[in-house]
Order: C-alpha cells, then structure tokens, then sequence
C-alpha cells in the first residue's frame, strides 16, 4: 500500500464512524448511503499529507480532513440534483434512488456536520471555521457561475477560469490552508500553501473536462454525458469559442439531432482535429509551472513532499 492509500484509510476508518449517528432514518439513511459509496477521497488526503510533511497532530488533521471531506460531500449531493446526474462512484445518485426532497436535506446534513469537526481543531480554532464558511460561499459562486454559463454563448476563457478557481480551487485552497494554520513551522507561509492550493484546484477541473470527454462513465465513476447534453462550458468549448466561434457555431448546429453516444464522439473528434484538447492540455501545463515557481520558493525541507504530492494528482485517470 502506498502512502497515499494508507492516509485514504486511515481517513476511512474515521469517516465510517458517521454511520453510527443516530436520528431521523429519511435524514440519515441517504447520508450514510453516500458516506458509504466509494470515493477518490483526495481532499482529505491532501490534509492528512501535509499534516505530516508540517509536523501537525494528527487529532487536528483528522478534524480537518473530515471537515472538507464533508463539505465537498455535500456540494455533490446539491451538484449531482442541478446536473440531473445518475451516477456517483458508479453508484446511484441520491436523488435517483430516493427523490429530490431526500437529496436536499441530505445534502444540507452533510454540510452541518463539516463544522462540527473543524471546530474541534485546536490551532487558530476560529479563523479556521470563518475561512471553511468563506468557502462554502465562494463554492456556491463558483457553482452559480457554472449554472449561468449554461444560457450564455459568449464565455471566455477567462471567465472559466474564474468559475474553476472559486467551485474547484477554493476547496484545494482550503486543505492547504487548513494543514498551514494547524502548523508550527509553517504557519508563516499560508499564502504561498493557499495558493498553490487554489492553483491544484484549477488543474484538477481542466483535468476533469477532459477525463470525462476521453472517458466512460465506468472509468470515471460518474456520468460523462451531461457536459454535452446540456452544452455546459468547460474549457475545451470555452477554447473552441475563442478560436472561431462560426466554426464552433456551426458544428454545434450539426450534431443537435444526434443521440448521446454519436454527439460525444464528435465533439471529441471536433476538438482533436481542431488542436483544441492539445491547447487544454497546454494551459494544464501552464498551471502545473505555476506551481513548481510557488514550490521553489517554499522552505526546502517540504519542497520533494509538495512535489509528491502535485505529482499523485496530476497522474490521475479519473
């Protein structure tokens, strides 16, 4: 077993402790359900990881694992009902196997039981718990701006971008953040560590998109069909816009009569012959310099970790 499946079990032996609370089964049972579903789990490993490259008790990592393990939980169970998705981790959505109402309140269960745990860190307590409630906000953004592009033609690059840092990097920030505040060495360094966080979070979405065009929904544990039936904007369309919108345009027009399958395929076999999945690929590399320059600058003793550990997420293939 590796290290980093080894942080991901210990993570789990915590997190499965959830099934133990008691209460209102129509709160609790979907809860649990999605508690119990597999799962990537990679935020609280980030967290467990820098707890120990920083020295930090591993009481405080704990807490801080499960709080943003908790809180992303609850943004899928809120993201899987606005996206219609059937599957998670290859596992039925809460809304498909009970029904919206069950989702929702699940959801916001998930998303009161986060704080319990972070206000059981012991360093910087406080600051701590207003910064995972900033996020939360800055999550919800993110997720409004995703929702708005859906209507709109005219979305650049750049406003992905802005979308990407606040859904997907605010949350990365935050394990940073979060291992920097609980650290008695590294403390000093929070805003370089919130940034490099915040910079992992954006290529973890390019990354994302273009996953789950080049995959199946068995490889990605998800339904990878919904980007492209509802037109979201990720960046390959947000590239392709900028290119030539007419062209873009046009081959949009062209495949709406297709069914799922067919209208995958051309989109993929669009962005190839267009370079425009190399030119994603290129701005994943942009990001991944970003955060070598942020590394270089950072204390030398945490350098080969930091590495490490932007090398396991970005090897991913799901």
């Amino acid at each position: 077993m590796n290290k980093f499946e080894n942080y991901k079990s210990i993570f789990l032996k915590e997190f499965s402790k959830i099934q133990d609370i008691k209460g209102p089964n129509y709160l609790y049972d979907p809860i649990k359900y999605f508690v119990n579903s597999p799962g990537k789990r990679l935020r609280p490993i980030i967290v467990l990881f820098l707890g120990d490259l920083f020295n930090n008790k591993i009481e405080d990592s704990v807490n801080g694992a499960l709080g943003v393990e908790l809180l992303h939980s609850f943004t899928l169970v809120h993201d899987d009902i606005m996206d219609e998705d059937e599957l998670r981790h290859n596992v039925t959505t809460i809304h498909e196997k009970w029904d919206n109402a069950h989702a929702v309140l699940s959801g916001d269960g998930l998303g009161a039981l986060g704080p319990l745990f972070i206000g059981k860190i012991k360093k910087n307590t406080l600051k701590i718990l207003i910064r995972y409630n900033e996020v939360i906000l800055e999550i919800c953004e993110g997720q409004a701006y995703d929702m708005e592009f859906e209507g709109r033609e005219n979305i650049t690059v750049e406003d992905y971008l802005k979308m990407s840092q606040k859904k997907t990097g605010s949350l990365f920030e935050l394990c940073f953040e979060i291992a920097a505040l609980v650290s008695n060495e590294h403390e000093n360094y929070v805003n370089e560590l919130k940034m490099l966080g915040r910079n992992l979070g954006v290529i973890f979405q390019i990354q994302d998109d273009i996953l789950e065009l080049i995959s199946d929904d068995i490889e990605m544990g998800k339904g990878t069909y919904s980007d492209v039936i509802r037109d979201k904007k990720t960046i390959l369309n947000c590239i392709a816009l900028e290119k030539d919108s007419k062209s873009w345009s046009r081959f949009r027009q062209s495949i709406l009569d297709h069914d799922k399958d067919k209208k995958k395929s051309a989109v993929l076999e669009y962005f190839e012959t267009n370079n425009i999945k190399s030119e994603a690929k290129q701005l994943l590399e942009k990001y991944i310099s970003k955060c070598d320059e942020i590394i270089i600058n950072l204390p030398k003793d945490i350098q080969e970790g930091l590495k490490e550990l932007i090398y396991y997420i970005i090897k991913r293939k799901k």
